[in-house]
């Protein structure tokens, strides 16, 4: 131990004679203040600070890119000339990708997803649930709640509990002929259209599709703003059947009735005839009587199609107010009742101050009784 000490003793004199004649050109270290715990942190390079998180966009991108060799498949009831420049403009944004859209109707796309998922052959990545409540009940659609959040779509506009949302939030209002029906003529609430004036002079769309989702059902246990009982619309349609209505199958019909002005008032078509119509400069608009039904037309991303990863871009771009909506609304007015978005139906809608009415997907099981019993009040046949 004598000897370790002795052997520190002299090296650290040699130290100091060698500082003393100026051998050793390193300068004194300055003492540096200790950082506090704050700063020490600061400047600790953290995980985000090396790698910036991927948003959920980016993340389903690189996923998407790398599955099934980019392709998505988007199944729905939709025609190929409103489809076409929506997924082209999709397919722009991600460079790589490449949607595939097979146009069914709702009751082909609902059929052939029950049937796939029973074989076990998903050929879908996003597609529409209908009204068929199986198709949400057997696991086919996968949970999508985080890109609704993403998105902000409204809370009152998805379905059980994150698996399906509004695609088009596909309101019914009264539309009539601007050339006939001016002032203080124009009707601002459902009354007025039982104004003996109006008697012979509407049209109505043999389905009732408006009424049929303006009505509160039971089992909505309340949740829902701007529903009407059954009870008082069967009172309502008992009344408007005393007016001699004109009863025509199909919107774009009952639309165009209105717009050569053989009956200048509907009580009910759905807003995306009416903008359509506006479109084609038919003189025609939408009345602000209200509230107004939203009929359901759902979108979700199916859970284990080809390309799950791609299904859900491409359901988050088609949602997002500043990427898909803005193409949907320029092949198809109504698409959305946000006013900022350039729909002249959600422009109108704001303006107006409409009430809408959402509805669950409880109406699956309700909807044809509802038209029935409608349909009688009406004295419309119902074989």
């Amino acid at each position: 131990m004598r000897k370790i000490a002795l052997f520190l003793s002299t090296m650290l004199a040699l130290l100091v004679v060698a500082a003393a004649c100026g051998s050793d050109p390193t300068a004194t270290p300055v003492p540096q203040p200790t950082p506090t715990p704050t700063q020490a942190m600061a400047e600790e390079p953290t995980p985000t600070a090396m790698m910036e998180e991927k948003s959920l966009e980016e993340q389903l991108y690189e996923e998407a890119l790398a599955t099934n060799d980019g392709k998505i498949a988007w199944v729905f009831p939709t025609r190929a000339s409103q489809g076409d420049p929506i997924m082209e403009a999709f397919e722009a944004e991600y460079p790589g990708l490449d949607v595939e859209l097979t146009t069914k109707s709702t009751s082909e796309v609902t059929e052939g997803l029950l049937l796939e998922h029973q074989l076990g052959r998903i050929a879908a990545d996003v597609s529409d649930p209908g009204r068929d409540s199986r198709l949400l009940d057997r696991g086919i659609f996968g949970d999508s709640s985080d890109i609704f959040a993403d998105v902000g779509i409204a809370e009152a506009a998805i379905y059980a509990d994150g698996l399906a949302t509004l695609y088009v939030p596909l309101a019914h209002g009264v539309m009539y002929n601007t050339d006939i029906v001016t002032g203080d003529d124009i009707p601002q609430t459902y009354e007025d259209l039982l104004d003996p004036k109006w008697k012979g002079q509407m049209v109505l769309e043999d389905r009732l599709k408006g009424f049929i989702y303006l009505t509160d059902l039971p089992e909505y246990n309340g949740r829902y703003e701007n529903l009407w009982p059954e009870a008082q619309i069967v009172d309502y349609l008992t009344k408007l059947a005393e007016q001699d209505v004109l009863i025509q199958h199909g919107n774009t019909t009952v639309s165009n009735t209105v717009a050569s002005g053989e009956r200048p008032i509907s009580p009910d078509v759905n807003v995306a005839s009416i903008g359509n119509a506006i479109v084609q400069d038919h003189p025609v608009d939408l009345a602000p009587v209200t509230p107004n039904a939203i009929e359901q037309w759902l979108i979700g991303a199916v859970a284990d199609g080809p390309n799950p990863a791609g299904g859900r871009l491409f359901l988050r771009w088609l949602l997002s107010s500043d990427q898909g909506i803005p193409v949907r609304v320029s092949v198809q007015p109504g698409t959305t009742l946000d006013p900022d978005s350039g729909d002249i139906i959600g422009e109108r809608a704001a303006r107006l101050g409409l009430k809408i009415g959402y509805t669950g997907i409880e109406m699956a099981d309700n909807f044809s009784r509802l038209q029935m019993t409608y349909r009688e009040a009406m004295g419309i046949p119902t074989s």
